[in-house]
């Protein structure tokens, strides 16, 4: 099932995803972290094209670098296009996010408050395949 361009919520299991509550004032990359369910951070979701997709997170569209995912405040041109591979198997809207060449994915760290990774996912060798639970996402579309 594919996204259509709009407003989510993204979490992992109960904890949201999203940018810290907390910011410094300069203009770096922001922090993409896992935070408690009563962070409400909405995303907005822009569909590029089939499964192609740009995250925004508070005006910031993501990429990732150093295996981490970051908001970009500057050079938003510099965004990553993610493609978002649904997962049905692990629920309704559960989904993987990965680069556009799948060398790598979004990654729920062990901890509420730390970043989220970015690396190689990885796959259970099963019918169908299962993925680890902290590389599964749920993208909830928010009413508008």
């Amino acid at each position: 099932m594919a996204l259509e361009t709009g407003l989510y919520i993204i979490k992992n299991a109960d904890k949201i995803v999203g940018r810290a509550l907390a910011e410094d004032l300069s203009l770096l990359p922001r922090r993409i972290i896992l935070a408690e369910s009563d962070n409400k951070s909405i995303w907005v979701i822009e569909k590029l094209d089939n499964d192609t997709y740009k995250f925004i997170s508070e005006g910031s569209p993501t990429t990732h670098f150093d295996h981490k995912v970051f908001g970009l405040l500057l050079e938003h041109d510099k965004a990553t296009k993610w493609h978002v591979i649904p997962v049905s198997q692990h629920g309704d809207n559960a989904y993987l996010i990965a680069d556009t060449d799948l060398k790598g994915g979004w990654v729920a760290p062990e901890h509420v408050g730390e970043q989220i990774i970015f690396r190689p996912l990885i796959v259970q060798p099963s019918e169908p395949p299962r993925y680890p639970g902290n590389q599964v996402f749920n993208i909830i579309k928010v009413d508008e």
